[in-house]
């Protein structure tokens, strides 16, 4: 997620891929056609739409199912007001009304995914979500307490972002929802999704986005004295054995194509950098690390698992006149846009 104070999507918001292949259908309330300004174009340049073929598990509903996980309820939010909440909790309402059209069906191409899982599934609950702590979704009460005297601007220009886009989806040639995951900052590339998630994805490759570099908080240092370095690594694997000179205890690296750490030795024992980035609390896995005076200095790119879409290189493109649509295809490969 995207504030004023930090930089995410969402940190990573989007680590779980998975589904079954949906029928979509055409939104006959919001009817789209190829002449339209708002139609988002096949490989044609037209909107395409697959109609209902009587399955029973369609993209689309009428809401999402989020199960509260500190209360375990469930609640159900119209798809619509979803999107509202939750482009509200991944970026500020300052960002450029293009971006936010990017981010809106990034996440509804995001949570439909997860909801057709769900629907496969036999689940009660499409999503899980500490809601009372505004994780995922935030309600108008928490916005109306976030953004205070400015919540009617606010509100105004999310909820327009939202209409303009509203039911379209980013999906493969079968009319399935790609795994649209997404993050706050890239190294200055994006990455292979069987980098960080162990499994190749052909919407998700690496491409460059040098746009990232601008981004307030790119470079981030984080320092560590030797025996908190320790006790963090320890508590995430308990089996890592440190001794000897702590200057020793890094030994080789293997990196992605942007400069993420891959792999790691550390005391002899690998680890991936996604596991190093979480265990020690990093903004990225694209690190570098220098050991001086008994302290570790980690120097961190980007901000994320920096698969898919960057927040802000969306905000950097847009302010730059990209469309949405440029966006999109910039950070996702093999997609076609539909409408459900």
């Amino acid at each position: 997620m995207i504030t004023g104070s930090d930089i995410a999507a969402p940190e990573d918001s989007a680590e779980e891929h998975s589904g079954e292949p949906p029928t979509p259908i055409v939104n006959d309330n919001d009817d789209i056609s190829s002449d339209s300004t708002n139609a988002p174009p096949d490989g044609n340049g037209n909107c395409s739409t697959i109609n209902d073929t009587g399955s029973p598990h369609d993209i689309r509903s009428d809401t999402f199912r989020i199960k509260d996980s500190a209360t375990g309820r469930i609640t159900e939010i119209p798809d619509r007001e979803f999107c509202v909440g939750a482009l509200a909790y991944e970026m500020q309402p300052g960002f450029e009304t293009e971006a936010l059209k990017a981010q809106t069906v990034a996440l509804y191409t995001f949570f439909c995914r997860k909801r057709r899982l769900a629907q496969s599934k036999g689940e009660d609950h499409d999503i899980t979500a500490d809601l009372s702590a505004g994780q995922t979704y935030l309600s108008d009460a928490l916005l109306r307490k976030k953004w205070g005297n400015q919540y009617d601007t606010s509100i105004k220009k999310i909820k327009a972002a939202v209409k303009s886009v509203f039911g379209e989806i980013m999906a493969d040639s079968s009319g399935e929802p790609i795994d649209a995951c997404y993050h706050a900052i890239s190294p200055g590339a994006t990455e292979n999704a069987a980098d960080v998630f162990g499994k190749a994805d052909p919407h998700l490759v690496s491409a460059a986005s040098p746009y990232d570099t601008a981004a307030p908080g790119y470079i981030t240092t984080l320092t560590l004295e030797a025996g908190e370095l320790r006790r963090r690594l320890s508590s995430a694997d308990s089996s890592i054995s440190f001794s000897g000179d702590p200057s020793q205890y890094f030994g080789q690296t293997r990196r992605t194509g942007s400069g993420s750490v891959l792999r790691i030795s550390i005391c002899g024992k690998e680890f991936t950098g996604q596991d190093i980035r979480k265990a020690l609390g990093l903004r990225s896995a694209a690190f570098e690390t220098e050991y001086q005076d008994g302290k570790f200095i980690f120097t961190v790119r980007g901000y994320g698992h920096g698969a898919g879409m960057s927040q802000w290189g969306a905000q950097i493109m847009a302010q730059q006149g990209s469309d949405y649509y440029e966006i999109l295809r910039r950070y996702y490969s093999n997609i076609r846009f539909i409408r459900i």
